[in-house]
């Protein structure tokens, strides 16, 4: 008896409690789908510290006290779902997530001049939202460039960039649709471009000349500014870096039923680097730069949209550095100065639901100024500037025939006018050019899309521009796509009437149209030795053209995963290079500019990526490069070219295994990425790599190619990591470091080292 009363008292101590605690906790069942009511798996359920997620069915369940809670529900895309739930509850949650605003603009507009969602779009196109700029912590354009795959980074005249194996001056950069003028050899310095009013940036590979003329040869990338939401906003960043590096940028404007203005200011300076500490001048010097971008639009009617959209940018910097100069040494102090406007009228006129007519204005202009005194007595020692001013006018028809098929026209005439130190009085072009497009998709797996331009020149032969391109959807998980396209890029004002004497060392470069004229002059001031190429025999350089092809398979088993591979192949001709023509009486060589080489650039670039829950996303791409001048080519093949062995002194043949390409490109190159956002603490972390195989860096054994190991440069990696966290709702902390590692290299002066950095963002709706 006493035996059965002790198992009931124990029984009463220790099950007591857990029926109790049973009649207070209860089970919540629930599912989660989107608009579509198609279920939404891996989705985030939060409550108070305690959490779980939906699975590939979009259900869930929870176990709660029971009260009342606030059930949180987040997936990357989506907008947060927030429930307040009185516990206990019989009827299970259906809980609706609705894409972000982001993720329903998935459109782009650079590749067909005309709203498309990029999955319908035929050709290799790459889109990076304002958010992801945000998780790298990036200050100017080049910082995220960087980091895409196929994109390699060159110090050239400024921070440049290389696609597909083609330089700077064969890619087109647009911002809001429109050329961003002021380069410098060649190269579009992408320092001079903030990030912080970006909404949204779009790459296409493959030539785009059909639609966007000069320069599009290797591609296009088009910068897309931030506009106003509905109401008031304000958004003040504030960021400070290693070197005494500071950004501010303030975003403001508000956005009504019929009216809609934005205004962004930013500020940016540091004191600059030095990675030669021998010389007295900094790798880069001390600089301050301002950039406004006010912009506005009204809807007069429901059928007619105008909008202005303006930019002014200001940089100043100084430096010194020493000049050896007749067997004497001076210090010099430069001083120097670059600035660029734009102004950007638009009209919209939707005629009805078939026909929209675009009416743009566009006119730039690109200025710098750099002043060189002798320090010992304040004397000038040298003065230089350059002034550009470029104007577009253009007329765009687009008829939304059925929902099959678009046809696109348009017609334009372009304007452009420089003087400068360098350039023989004012020089002034002028151009017109017309454009058509067909879209045409003839069921749900088909896009087809068709296209040409032709431009008149007013400085070269008229040009034709074709392009086709196909895209095909397989299935739902498998689409291919192919294009062809012909580019060209004309002449620029330097190849053309560049009249330049380096005041230190002593040679000459003279622009194509102006030979014959300066080396007359050079004779009779009896400064020629020796005529290398008759002037009478030089013809004026005619623009370079390529034609190209892109083929890539996209596929997407399910919305974790994601894969793309494209080929490409480009094939340029009349490429535009220097050579001498004569020898001055100081040994030092008169360069000109000719059509010579026919070069190729080939390969493979691969991306893919995976979100293995709503937290945490992996993504990685890799880029196989060959290039080569197929002049070389034949001549190493036909046993021509020697080069000189440096361990035997014996001279050698040079085989086509030692041949290492064009010049700065990097044969491998690729990035890998790790993204994690904590839903609960609200806080992400981006953590990025970046690699650049070695490339050639000129020829140093006097045979013209780069065919030996001392011809080229390391490689190396780079490894980012940036880290946000949200305060307050309003309030999100930045921080993190770029190049941890540290790495700096003698042949990229862009890479100074270590970057730390902090900031705070705050944003008010």
């Amino acid at each position: 008896m006493m035996t059965d009363m002790y198992r009931v008292g124990f029984i009463l101590i220790f099950q007591l409690p857990l029926m109790l605690w049973a009649q207070d906790w209860h089970t919540l069942e629930g599912r989660v789908v989107d608009s579509n009511g198609e279920p939404l798996h891996y989705v985030n359920v939060m409550v108070d510290s305690m959490g779980t997620s939906s699975n590939t069915n979009g259900n869930f369940s929870l176990t709660l006290k029971q009260g009342v809670h606030q059930i949180k529900f987040s997936l990357i895309g989506y907008q947060i779902e927030t429930k307040t739930i009185n516990i206990p509850t019989k009827a299970p949650l259906l809980i609706v997530l609705q894409q972000t605003a982001q993720q329903l603009e998935d459109v782009v507009v650079t590749a067909t001049r005309t709203n498309r969602k990029l999955d319908d779009v035929p050709v290799p196109v790459t889109v990076i939202n304002d958010e992801q700029i945000q998780r790298m912590g990036a200050l100017r354009l080049n910082e995220v460039l960087q980091e895409q795959t196929g994109l390699q980074m060159t110090s050239d005249h400024g921070t440049g960039l290389m696609m597909q194996g083609l330089p700077s001056e064969f890619i087109l950069i647009l911002l809001d649709g429109e050329p961003i003028i002021g380069r410098t050899a060649g190269t579009l310095d992408l320092e001079r471009l903030s990030v912080d009013n970006i909404k949204q940036i779009e790459i296409i590979r493959g030539p785009s000349s059909s639609l966007y003329g000069s320069e599009a040869l290797a591609g296009v990338i088009n910068i897309i500014t931030k506009e106003s939401d509905e109401g008031f906003h304000l958004g003040v960043r504030s960021r400070v870096r290693s070197f005494g590096t500071s950004d501010v940028g303030i975003n403001t404007g508000f956005k009504t039923e019929k009216f809609s203005t934005h205004l962004f200011l930013n500020r940016l300076s540091s004191k600059g680097y030095d990675l030669n500490e021998s010389t007295i001048s900094q790798t880069v010097p001390p600089f301050e730069a301002y950039t406004i971008n006010p912009k506005f639009s009204w809807d007069i009617t429901d059928a007619i949209k105008v909008s202005l959209n303006s930019r002014f940018y200001t940089e100043q910097q100084e430096n010194q550095f020493e000049i050896n100069q007749n067997a004497e040494s001076f210090n010099i102090s430069e001083k120097g100065k670059r600035e660029d406007w734009s102004i950007m009228p638009n009209a919209e006129i939707l005629f009805n639901d078939r026909h929209r007519l675009n009416i743009r204005s566009y006119t730039t202009q690109y200025k710098t100024e750099m002043v060189l005194n002798r320090q010992n007595d304040g004397s000038l020692h040298d003065a230089d500037f350059f002034n550009q001013l470029f104007n577009r006018s253009e007329l765009q028809h687009d008829w939304y025939i059925s929902d099959q098929h678009i046809l696109t026209l348009g017609l334009g005439r372009t304007y452009e006018k420089v003087e400068a130190t360098r350039f023989d009085g004012l020089n002034i072009f002028h151009a017109n050019y017309g454009f058509a497009q067909h879209q045409w998709s003839p069921d749900e797996r088909f896009n087809i899309i068709l296209g040409g331009r032709f431009d008149t020149h007013s400085a070269y032969a008229s040009r034709f521009s074709p392009k086709i391109a196909l895209a095909y959807s397989a299935n739902k998980w498998l689409k291919a796509k192919a294009s062809f396209g012909g580019g060209y890029k004309a002449p620029d004002f330097r190849q053309l009437l560049l009249n330049f004497t380096n005041p230190v060392i002593g040679y000459t470069v003279i622009g194509s149209n102006l030979i014959r004229e300066r080396i007359e002059q050079l004779q009779n001031e009896g400064r020629i030795s020796a005529i290398l190429i008759a002037p009478s025999t030089m013809e004026q350089i005619q623009a370079e053209h390529s034609i190209a092809f892109n083929l890539s398979l996209e596929t997407s088993f399910n919305d974790r995963f994601m894969s793309s591979i494209n080929l490409f192949r480009n094939e340029i001709n009349n490429m535009i290079d220097t050579a001498p023509i004569a020898i001055k009486t100081n040994n030092q060589n008169v360069f000109s500019y000719f059509n010579f080489d026919e070069v190729v650039t080939q390969g493979i670039e691969f991306n893919s990526s995976y979100r293995h829950s709503a937290s945490w996303e992996i993504s990685g791409g890799y880029q196989y490069l060959d290039s080569r001048n197929l002049e070389d080519v034949e001549a190493i093949k036909n046993e021509q070219v020697f080069r000189r062995n440096t361990t035997t002194n014996q001279t050698e043949l040079v085989r086509l295994t030692d041949y290492g390409g064009l010049p700065n490109r990097s044969k491998h190159s690729g990035n890998f990425k790790v993204f994690y956002k904590n839903m609960m603490y609200d806080f992400d972390v981006a953590l990025r790599w970046i690699y650049r195989g070695r490339w050639g860096t000129g020829d140093n054994n006097g045979n013209g190619l780069i065919d030996a190991s001392s011809e080229f440069a390391d490689g190396y990696s780079l490894i980012n990591i940036a880290l946000n966290k949200q305060l307050y709702g309003q309030f999100r902390m930045e921080g993190g470091v770029n190049n941890l590692t540290g790495i700096t290299h003698p042949f990229d002066p862009s890479l100074a080292g270590r970057i730390w950095f902090i900031g705070l963002n705050w944003q008010l709706n």
